[in-house]
């Protein structure tokens, strides 16, 4: 035993020297100091960047016609129930080129006006969002004529012609405050054609030559690059996802899982500032507060719209979206939380969201 402590005091200071002698050498003693110095000013950005909740956060919605005819509701009663019982303060809305322009060259905006018009009556402030790939689910909404046209070139005119149809019918609306050109068009999900970044800028110059109002360009919060999204905009939308279902691109061999992002609430404003993207320019326009499950919300068993989106789930992703600092918020399912209400006989989600808005609104 003495032996071996004589040994162990032996070797510990020929270390000692030896890491002793490296600090005679320059390069050793700089690279020290520069990583502490490193490690001393990543801490401290980390620490006064950290994010606190705005005191004087806007709570938005999403809507969707389509999405509410899916799980069987009147579309426009609740669209209405929503704007008057819920009261939102924003909402965004979504152009559906398919339903819109299913001729060539023949538009109809009724469905569209109308909830415009609706959201006017009431002061609620509006996101238009416009393009071939748009939210909800298949993500891509493409006329069936469109994929028809002999080139890429063709169907590029005929796409830039929507959108300059698009802002003409609606630039006359003053609660429209932002237009949001396409849906996430470079992040890999949904059925749609590879989208070129040469027909994003041509999309967005041509809303900028048109109108004066901001433009928005949406990415995924948890699996985007941002920046290249954010570019060509003045505001970078960003989803908030906590639990979901999914095979994450055949990484799984084609097997879905349940999933939680092992993101922590300030990881999103430690993204923007390590890409130089100000803080006050990102909208979380989708916040999850609906289930993602193995099909349609409105006909999952409880097991499986508990495995996203329970009682404690919904409350949680609230406090998490708080946390992370975000000024605007906008949420993702209110048509479910009808439907749960109406259909379900549950309307925790749907009073939860009333107090949350009405509380945020005095």
């Amino acid at each position: 035993m003495f032996g071996r402590k004589k040994t162990f005091k032996k070797e510990f200071k020929e270390v000692f020297k030896e890491s002793k002698d490296l600090f005679s050498f320059k390069w050793f003693k700089y690279t020290i100091i520069s990583l502490i110095v490193f490690l001393v000013a990543g801490s401290f950005l980390f620490y006064i960047n950290f994010p606190v909740p705005d005191k004087n956060i806007e709570y938005g919605l999403n809507f969707s016609h389509l999405y509410a005819e899916e799980m069987g509701l009147d579309w426009r009663e609740s669209y209405i129930k929503i704007l008057d019982e819920l009261q939102p303060s924003s909402i965004r809305l979504v152009a559906y080129w398919d339903r819109i322009e299913t001729k060539n060259d023949e538009y109809d905006y009724s469905y569209l006006k109308w909830q415009v018009e609706e959201a006017q009556k009431r002061n609620v402030n509006v996101i238009l969002a416009a393009g071939k790939k748009v939210p909800r689910w298949p993500e891509c909404f493409e006329p069936a004529w469109w994929g028809d046209l002999p080139s890429d070139a063709a169907r590029e005119i005929e796409l830039l012609d929507f959108i300059k149809t698009t802002v003409n019918e609606f630039k006359g609306y003053d609660n429209i405050k932002i237009w949001q050109i396409e849906n996430e068009p470079f992040f890999p999900f949904g059925f749609c054609s590879q989208f070129k970044a040469t027909t994003l800028k041509k999309e967005t110059d041509l809303v900028k030559s048109m109108d004066a109002r901001p433009i928005l360009i949406q990415d995924s919060g948890e699996g985007g690059l941002w920046f290249r999204n954010y570019m060509y905009g003045d505001y970078l939308g960003i989803s908030m996802y906590r639990k979901i279902w999914y095979d994450f691109w055949g990484a799984f061999l084609g097997e879905f899982i349940y999933f939680t992002y092992p993101l922590p609430s300030w990881s999103y404003k430690m993204k923007a500032l390590l890409l130089g993207i100000p803080y006050q320019n990102i909208y979380v326009t989708e916040l999850q507060g609906e289930p993602w499950g193995p099909g349609l919300n409105s006909k999952l068993s409880q097991e499986d719209k508990d495995h996203t989106m329970s009682v404690n789930d919904f409350i949680n992703t609230i406090s998490y979206a708080q946390r992370s600092g975000f000024k605007h918020i906008y949420f993702w399912g209110a048509e479910w939380w009808l439907w749960e209400k109406e259909k379900n006989n549950n309307p925790f989600y749907w009073d939860s969201a009333k107090a949350l808005f009405r509380s945020s609104n005095r």
